[in-house]
């Protein structure tokens, strides 16, 4: 083996050793061992580009799958066939289709807390605060769209340095055989262990061999000190660490270590590890359907499962960082800093209390009276805190408070700058909360609000959108602003604009329950809360986060039966929702088309 000069040579000694190993055709490290150059990793520019490595179209699925969606299709049918003839109709297809096969990066998110459970001595600083933010499509950062660009490349592997330069200050805590005097076979064993954890259970045998061989060459050569910290840098910007292989599957299903990782960080945002599952016991009760209904169910009972879940809420409703929320100042003083922190802080500890129950239920989230009020928020509420003291549960006015679309971090993260901004919380509804279909403005169109005086906010939108041109969109879009008007953009409940009575009424006749005529928007808000478009749609987008995907037609079967069995009887059981889409055959299948 050639002598290792400087860390730089060790990187493209070390890459070029394992070219040809990793999944692929991906060689060596993400950067082809020039990472500190600054240069991008070599796939960005060979056929992956930003869309994350999504291969081919979807083929048929086995005819046990198929059979068993004919026979749950039966069962929703028999047990309730007007709720089924309604799931049908928002999921028409019946013929099931599997998900291609992929290569996609982990998220922000999932590489923190991949790393954090592998280093826990090491690790320092969230990824989240020295990568940039991801694309977002539809507020989700979606698995699909991941890759490394020049934008987070280099962020994320000086990251990496950060923490192979702490490993080399403490290298036993990754490879201990000093009561082995450093002998080769410990070195070996230990070095096979940490890259199959960081792995988490996917390297080969062959890979394994290379990486044990070559570490415990270059102890001979540069000390343990420095070799681990080689091999850390090289596992941590390898692809199989920071990307997710369901592309080499065994006859179009996942191997179980696939599979172990899918269900981790598809409910948990984290590796198996770090939530209780060794892969030598795990690996073994996968291959019964009891087995990984009990992986599942240990999954899902995590802390980690239930912080993922927050996300999801905190996506998908859009709430803003409290930096981010962009009121103007000379227009809305009161809104401080201060209060701009308060009014996130308590929605997000309502919703840490809402989903901590052990069957959360989306009706507790949706439908809730209660907030968390703190003396800052006390002028926003109307209520009155004991002064300097923190976030409370407080029971509020029931006829202006109802549930999460009332709090004022919703509220606010859809305002402003200088005014509700109507249309703007109309096409958060419409797009995130009903799924309705919404296309761009008309070409040429001017959509800026004319300036009226005297005029509330409703009858400029009413007057800039009444062409019939703009009422193809604005049908829908219109009445999930107006009902919200009784809002202002801090979230203060008011009954005047411009020295007018607020008119929240709204009237749609896009519901499946039949035309609806409300005046006041808690009244609204329970109706469309309680719509099965609305539960529909909650469904959709907790398979679009969740799956890190959008869905398609040979979704279908999955999604009606989520759909079916979180509306049935009004349960609206979000765990068992997560249920159904973990247990669905499409969850262990990929595409056999390359």
């Amino acid at each position: 083996m050639p002598q290792l000069r400087g860390a730089q040579s060790r990187m493209v000694t070390w890459g070029s050793a394992l070219s040809g190993l990793l999944i692929l055709g991906c060689q060596g490290t993400i950067d082809g061992g020039s990472r500190r150059s600054g240069s991008s990793p070599p796939w960005t520019s060979a056929g992956q580009g930003a869309a994350g490595g999504v291969a081919g179209p979807a083929a048929a699925v086995p005819e046990a799958t198929s059979k068993a969606v004919r026979a749950a299709d039966a069962m929703m049918q028999s047990s309730n066939p007007a709720l089924y003839e309604i799931a049908h109709r928002y999921f028409p297809t019946d013929a099931p289709t599997n998900a291609p096969k992929r290569l996609f990066r982990l998220t922000r998110s999932q590489l923190d807390l991949t790393t954090q459970a592998l280093l826990p001595t090491h690790y320092m600083t969230p990824v989240a605060e020295v990568m940039p933010r991801d694309p977002l499509q539809t507020n989700y950062e979606y698995a699909d769209n991941l890759s490394f660009n020049p934008a987070n490349f280099t962020p994320y592997t000086r990251w990496v340095e950060q923490i192979s330069s702490s490993v080399r200050g403490k290298p036993t805590s990754v490879i201990d055989c000093t009561a082995q005097k450093d002998a080769p076979s410990c070195l070996d064993a230990q070095a096979r262990t940490f890259v199959q954890r960081a792995l988490r259970g996917t390297a080969s045998s062959a890979q394994l061999d290379h990486y044990a061989q070559f570490f415990v060459a270059s102890v001979a050569q540069v000390g343990v000190a420095q070799a681990t910290a080689d091999l850390v840098d090289l596992t941590l910007t390898s692809p199989q660490y920071v990307f997710r292989d369901e592309v080499q599957t065994e006859a179009g299903s996942l191997a179980p270590a696939q599979l172990l990782q899918n269900i981790a960080y598809t409910l948990a945002d984290a590796p198996p590890s770090a939530l209780g599952l060794a892969p030598e016991t795990a690996l073994a009760q996968l291959k019964t359907p009891d087995g990984v209904q009990k992986a599942i169910d240990q999954v899902l009972a995590t802390p980690l499962a239930r912080q993922k879940l927050m996300r999801f809420f905190i996506a998908w409703l859009e709430v803003k960082e409290p930096d981010e929320i962009a009121l103007a100042p000379d227009v809305f003083p009161e809104f401080t800093p201060e209060v701009a922190q308060a009014v996130v802080e308590s929605t997000k500890a309502f919703l840490n209390q809402q989903l901590a129950a052990a069957a959360p239920k989306l009706k507790d989230v949706t439908q809730s009276s209660q907030a968390f009020v703190s003396e800052a928020l006390s002028a926003i509420y109307g209520t009155k805190v004991a002064r300097g003291k923190t976030l409370t549960a407080t029971q509020l006015d029931p006829t202006q408070r109802f549930g999460i679309f009332t709090q004022p971090g919703v509220i606010a993260s859809h305002s402003g700058p200088t005014t509700t901004r109507l249309v703007k919380r109309g096409v958060f509804f419409t797009r995130k909360v009903m799924c309705l279909p919404l296309g761009l403005p008309p070409a040429g169109v001017n959509t800026t609000l004319p300036e009226v005086k005297n005029a509330t906010e409703r009858e400029r939108v009413e007057t800039a959108t009444a062409s019939a041109v703009c009422q193809g969109c604005h049908s829908s879009i219109n009445p999930f602003g107006f009902m919200q008007e009784n809002y202002d953009a801090m979230g203060r409940w008011r009954t005047t604009d411009q020295g007018k009575p607020i008119n929240a009424s709204i009237q749609v006749s896009f519901l499946d329950e039949g035309p609806l005529d409300t005046r006041t928007p808690v009244e609204a808000l329970q109706k469309l809360t309680e719509s099965h478009r609305f539960q529909q749609c909650f469904a959709r987008q907790m398979f679009r986060f969740y799956m890190g995907r959008d869905e398609g037609p040979g979704d279908d079967p999955l999604l009606r039966q989520m759909f079916f069995g979180f509306a049935d009887g009004g349960r609206e059981n979000i765990v068992d929702l997560l249920q159904t889409l973990a247990r669905s055959g499409g969850f262990s299948q990929r595409s056999e088309v390359p």
